[in-house]
């Protein structure tokens, strides 16, 4: 008798005052949100309150506590059994390199391997969520309204059919006040049909033109004492939805999608900080000329890094090629100067490559020398490709 392994996709959407997880395995149908608290937010798993001043300080405790965390989310996933391996989607309002850094730490001292562990912010999520939905419900424009503590904001997921994979952009379109400002003194029902008025109105400049599918609303700010006339027009020939688990669950189908437990269609998602660069250097393997790849456009420059050995043949410059999803190339050649003189093919070297924004490429290489009898210098190298501007230059 084989045993399946219990492979685990983990979606956690990470915010400031409260946390969600959400798990799928091969026993289940489709992801499972971890009931935590109570009804009125019952997904929610309360934040430590000093997490975020303390990674965002960049301090140690910061990355432990953060790891505490991350166990205490696991924990709740006993409905799931052992898992055998679990593969993690860490999803957040926005990924910055702080937290990139941080959270990746943070689930390695959690036993989490390194490859198996995503990163993606809250536009990719709704994404990921969107996507793994029945067609008819994104045939067309798709439209996201999150309210937080004193804004509704309004996001646009649109699907570019006329490229191969179909690129879909998730757009902020705009945004409005619900806060004591914005009321201004008006009673409850004077605020109540202030607010029906504005959310209507902002419904209606989004859609003015356009044909929506399906709309999601966000967030415990939403209800149908106030949002009448509002629900009554956006609910009229589409499909609406309304809950608060969207980021979690979209989290969970992108870790899904990147470990192989579900496809992702032909469609990519064209995100801010995505990279539209496949790195990569053409090398000598096992006696033929191949280009190596590194990087592969398509993935969020905070999640862009490859480790790598290599062997010098008669040379000291390391020239990287670059080809951008439209097609141009370009090379860009890094120099190892004062390197030791060796034989050739004695000089080992180790390079680390990673994405410092979007189109910005971080190299650093140091030799490893060869064996005993060609020992390390110890020197190192360092280089940031700019694509962004060499493009321009190529292209001036």
């Amino acid at each position: 008798m084989i045993n399946e392994l219990n492979e685990i996709a983990v979606g956690i959407d990470l915010c400031r005052k409260s946390t969600q997880i959400t798990f799928y395995n091969r026993k289940n149908t489709e992801p499972k949100t971890v009931a935590a608290g109570s009804e009125n937010s019952k997904y929610q798993i309360e934040t430590p309150k000093e997490l975020f001043s303390l990674v965002e300080e960049e301090t140690e405790r910061g990355t432990e506590l953060l790891a505490e965390f991350f166990g205490s989310c696991f924990e709740r996933l006993s409905g799931a059994g052992a898992p055998d391996c679990l593969y993690v989607m860490v999803t957040m309002k926005k990924m910055r390199p702080v937290w990139a850094s941080a959270v990746t730490e943070a689930l390695k001292r959690r036993n989490v391997l390194e490859e198996n562990i995503y990163l993606q912010d809250h536009r990719e999520s709704f994404f990921n969520y969107v996507m793994n939905q029945r067609k008819d419900l994104w045939n067309y424009h798709v439209a996201l309204f999150e309210y937080e503590t004193d804004r509704i904001t309004a996001w646009e997921l649109a699907v570019d059919t006329r490229t191969k994979p179909a690129f879909v952009r998730v757009e902020e379109k705009s945004h409005v006040f619900v806060d004591e400002k914005a009321r201004s003194g008006m009673d409850e029902e004077q605020w109540k049909k202030e607010k029906d008025r504005r959310f209507l109105s902002q419904i209606q400049e989004m859609f003015k033109g356009k044909v929506f599918s399906s709309a999601y609303l966000i967030g415990n700010g939403f209800d149908k004492e106030w949002a009448r006339e509002s629900l009554r027009f956006l609910c009229t020939r589409r499909h609406v939805f309304m809950g608060d688990n969207l980021y979690t669950k979209g989290a969970c189908y992108g870790a899904m999608a990147r470990c192989g437990m579900a496809g992702s269609g032909d469609y990519l998602y064209a995100g801010p900080d995505m990279i539209e660069y496949n790195m990569g250097m053409e090398m000598l393997v096992r006696g033929n000329r191949e280009y190596y790849s590194m990087i592969t456009a398509g993935v969020n420059w905070y999640s862009a890094r490859h480790v790598c050995e290599f062997i010098l043949d008669d040379t000291k410059d390391i020239v990287f090629l670059s080809r951008h999803l439209d097609g141009s190339q370009m090379s860009h050649t890094v120099t190892l100067t004062e390197l030791p003189k060796r034989p050739n093919r004695a000089t080992r070297i180790h390079l680390e490559m990673e994405f410092v924004s979007k189109n910005r490429c971080r190299v650093r290489m140091e030799d490893l020398g060869l064996g005993s009898l060609y020992p390390s210098s110890g020197k190192q190298w360092e280089a940031v490709i700019d694509l962004g501007r060499e493009r321009k230059e190529s292209e001036a």
